[in-house]
């Protein structure tokens, strides 16, 4: 399992309050498919 980076977190919890949180949110899910995918094979 990956570890987040202190501000990953703050994201996580508190929401997206700009365009650059939006992007980075993006890239945490296509993070997550590849982990999730990987673990079901």
């Amino acid at each position: 399992m990956k570890s987040h980076s202190p501000s990953d977190a703050k994201l996580l919890m508190g929401g997206i309050r700009g365009l650059k949180d939006a992007w980075r949110l993006g890239v945490l899910q296509v993070e997550y498919e590849k982990l999730k995918k990987a673990k079901e094979q």
